[in-house]
């Protein structure tokens, strides 16, 4: 009964003396509302735009049926039996992450407003030259951007997709690869493999038409990768198909050319030369005949292997700043305000009462 009765005593002394320190209270939560206010507004704004794709998975099967019997017939093995796809949904963010993804991303042009006015550049300038700071991050940043200057060359430029190699990237590059990287959010549900992308950008257009970017070169990539091997294929029986598509008009080219120089003429050498020459028509004619079937098989199983993304929520232009969240900001720097004050109140209430 005593340790509950001062256990009691003791939280009901503590909010007495937090009372007769309330005035200290309250100001300095007001003081902490102020600084979260001058925090908040030094901010820069910041815009999402957020993308929802829904991949076609590739399924163990493909080209079955009567495609397949034709392939069949036709001499030809498509490979129908399927196999796992080493490409899976979450393998998604560590390509977005690759520094060939974000470097084709740097490419790109983009249009905003930079301090009340237009600008259009590329994404890499973009995020080089034109990106507002804080007051803090702009003194902080300060020593570090003057030894860039002396270190920058004329050639510090963003190396061309066609020829990337991480170790060509210099350190300005790669920071700004990571800060590229940092924008993008990209999300991929375990259960139904719904892809959530969204871009984060101090002008809410640019942040859409990098999203679209995003999105659409993520479709490529996967494309790009479950067709290699149909488009592969494709590329052989096209060479295959046009070598006998050519061999099959000379063959024809020659019997015609021996009938019209022989027409009148009946003699059993001729006859003989006339049916070789219509029999080796009619053979290059067949593997004509078949390549051009295999061909239209492999396109087929081109337009089968490359998987259809469907856009559920396709990128607008947001009109809300997602970033910073000033109510927010403003809640956590007053609790924190009265909370350290309370607690340094506390603190020295139970020195005083030891010395005591």
């Amino acid at each position: 009964m005593e340790e509950g009765k001062n256990r009691n005593m003791d939280l009901v002394g503590i909010v007495t003396m937090l009372w007769q320190h309330r005035k200290r209270l309250i100001l300095n939560c007001v003081y902490g509302g102020l600084i979260a206010i001058v925090v908040a507004y030094s901010i820069p704004k910041e815009y999402t735009s957020t993308v929802i794709m829904a991949p076609e998975l590739s399924s163990s099967s493909s080209l079955t049926g009567g495609l397949g019997s034709l392939a069949s017939l036709a001499g030809v093995d498509l490979n129908l039996s399927g196999g796992e796809d080493a490409l899976y949904p979450d393998l998604y963010p560590q390509i977005v992450e690759s520094t060939p993804f974000l470097c084709e991303l740097m490419d790109m042009e983009v249009s905003g407003m930079y301090r009340k006015e237009p600008v259009t550049t590329d994404l890499y300038h973009y995020l080089k030259d034109y990106q507002r700071m804080a007051w803090w991050e702009w003194i902080l940043g300060t020593p570090g951007r003057l030894k860039a200057r002396r270190q920058t060359s004329p050639s510090d430029t963003i190396v061309p997709t066609a020829a990337i190699e991480s170790r060509n990237l210099t350190r300005r590059q790669q920071l700004l690869m990571k800060s590229l990287y940092k924008k993008i959010y990209i999300s991929v549900d375990k259960g139904t493999s719904v892809i959530t992308l969204g871009v984060t950008m101090q002008d809410p257009g640019i942040a859409a038409d990098v999203a679209q970017a995003v999105s659409d070169n993520l479709q490529a990539y996967i494309g790009n990768y479950r067709s290699a091997k149909a488009r592969k294929d494709l590329q052989s029986v096209e060479r295959l198909y046009l070598d006998a598509q050519q061999e099959f008009f000379d063959a024809q080219q020659a019997y015609a050319d021996y009938c019209d120089q022989h027409q009148n003429v009946v003699r059993m050498k001729n006859q003989i030369e006339m049916d070789r020459l219509e029999n080796e028509k009619d053979l290059t004619f067949n593997v004509y005949n078949q390549l051009a079937s295999q061909l239209a098989m492999a396109k087929a199983k081109v337009q089968e292997q490359t998987p259809v993304c469907v856009m559920m929520q396709p990128p607008v232009v947001p009109f809300k700043a997602s970033h910073p969240k000033k109510m927010m900001m403003g809640l956590l720097y007053v609790f924190l305000a009265f909370f350290s004050t309370a607690g340094w109140f506390i603190v020295r209430e139970c020195i005083l009462s030891e010395r005591k």
